[in-house]
């Protein structure tokens, strides 16, 4: 056991019971850290699969029509915009009227489409030699960050423009094995393969970076109207527990515990949590809720389980992802 897994044990048994936790941010460990996250290709390959033989499961993306009030979320209309057999996943909205997301192609590369929900339609935004994952768009840029899957096998954070005229950026060179990520006016959250996986947080401006936790989970999002972060962690107890992160004072509070299998998440714009169970919706506003509500239940059409979620920036769409 080296010295930072010496450090995150006795800090995290130290915070364990307590629904405040304190930032790790000693640069002697993050650098540590930092070197030890090399050469974790099997970790990568869990994660994104991008350099497996085989190619991904099929799923598609079904967006539906929303409203809110208070925290209650009613369902509407949705439909099936990817409606093929391949994989087809990660969505994120883009100006309320856009989705990008992750596509396997038939060559074996992952690219990041645009789907156009007026024209109903799909563009390749990448279409390179390498693939890339989790499409984040960056609001007010006409750009898109995404994690790259390079020809050494590196896993970083790049920058795109919409365009697909300009060369894409790389954002952060030392951090690797990037998995998943959020972004809010130049800090980034990101998941870091590693043994443990932890939770970094990085500014684009700014050379250092902090280590906030270990033993996260793939689940990242920005909370819309405020400088905050919420994402989730695996407890020694086997509950996994979503936080919220505190920007000012990079310190994190419970937000509550996941529902038992319950699958991945996301946040809308008046702050209500959405995931799934089975073929169930769930949602929870701390505000108006004590515990989970059920939104829907989608039935045979989810059999094979629900996925991925996004919202879109007016609050009236939601993307989710559906195995086939």
């Amino acid at each position: 056991m080296n010295k930072l897994d010496v450090a995150v044990k006795v800090w995290l048994s130290a915070r364990f019971n307590s629904n405040h936790i304190s930032l790790i941010s000693d640069p002697t460990l993050t650098t540590i850290y930092m070197k030890k996250l090399m050469g974790t290709l099997v970790l990568m390959l869990l994660v994104t699969g991008a350099i497996s033989q085989t190619a991904p499961p099929s799923t598609d993306i079904h967006v539906y029509e929303i409203k809110e009030k208070k925290g209650k979320i009613t369902l509407g209309k949705g439909r099936n915009i990817t409606n093929r057999n391949g994989y087809d996943n990660q969505p994120a909205f883009f100006n309320n009227d856009y989705i990008l997301y992750s596509a396997h192609q038939e060559d074996g590369q992952n690219d990041i489409m645009i789907y156009d929900l007026y024209e109903n339609k799909s563009t390749n935004l990448t279409h390179s030699a390498d693939s890339e994952y989790s499409p984040y768009p960056i609001p007010g840029y006409q750009s898109f960050a995404v994690v790259r899957v390079e020809e050494d096998n590196s896993q970083r954070l790049w920058l795109y423009q919409m365009d697909g005229k300009t060369e894409p950026q790389l954002l952060f060179e030392k951090i690797q094995p990037v998995g998943y990520f959020a972004y809010h006016e130049g800090d980034v959250l990101m998941f870091v393969l590693g043994q443990p996986v932890t939770l970094v947080l990085a500014n684009t401006s700014v050379v250092d970076d902090d280590i906030i936790t270990s033993n996260v989970g793939r689940t990242i999002r920005h909370i819309p109207g405020t400088n905050e972060f919420t994402f989730e962690r695996r407890e020694e107890n086997g509950s996994t527990i979503i936080y919220r992160l505190e920007r000012s004072k990079n310190e994190f509070f419970k937000v509550i515990e996941k529902p038992a299998n319950a699958s991945d998440w996301t946040i809308t714009g008046q702050g209500t949590y959405i995931t799934s169970v089975g073929t169930k919706l769930l949602a929870f506003n701390p505000k108006h809720h004590s515990n989970w509500q059920e939104v829907a239940d989608l039935g045979a059409m989810a059999s094979k389980g629900i996925t991925r979620m996004a919202v879109s920036q007016e609050n009236d769409k939601l993307a989710i992802v559906i195995n086939n």
